[in-house]
């Protein structure tokens, strides 16, 4: 009788360590799911963003292209902003805790208002084509709301 409680005891330690090694197995995994595999998932939450910033991004090359080359400080700001944001999602996407999520979609969300100001600054000097400028615009709008929406924090409970 005096190694039913040692059993007892080395039971639930080898438990408590498998329990952790799933764990941790379970958060590698999440961390390591790429972009990649987040647009290769049908009906993924989030992919649909994930898209909608890569197809920005190219819009935003399209511009960066046809800017004027003395304009040189806001094509690299644009590159790099519209070039983060799709980085930035797929990071949060690839994450289980919605507070680091959610601080990840607060990022793209900043990049992408620091790209449609490039944008005004762009048109307003006469650098870019105004037609490419509207169509990037056209497609920063909605990913705006829909970033906007993602990074609401949930009401507390009292």
């Amino acid at each position: 009788m005096a190694d039913t409680p040692r059993f007892g005891v080395r039971f639930k330690t080898v438990v408590a360590a498998r329990a952790r090694q799933a764990a941790r197995k379970a958060g590698e995994m999440v961390q390591r799911k790429g972009a990649l595999e987040l647009t290769a998932v049908s009906g993924e939450p989030g992919v649909p963003i994930y898209r909608r910033a890569v197809e920005l991004a190219a819009l935003a090359h399209q511009v960066i292209e046809r800017a004027d080359a003395e304009r040189f400080f806001l094509r690299d700001q644009l590159d790099r902003k519209s070039s983060i944001i799709p980085q930035l999602i797929a990071q949060g996407l690839a994450i289980a805790d919605m507070a680091a999520r959610r601080q990840l979609f607060r990022q793209a969300r900043h990049a992408l208002t620091d790209c449609a100001t490039i944008f005004d600054l762009l048109v307003e000097r006469g650098s870019a084509p105004i037609d490419l400028v509207d169509a990037a615009r056209a497609a920063a709008q909605p990913l705006l709301d829909e970033l906007c929406a993602l990074t609401v924090e949930p009401p507390r409970q009292w």
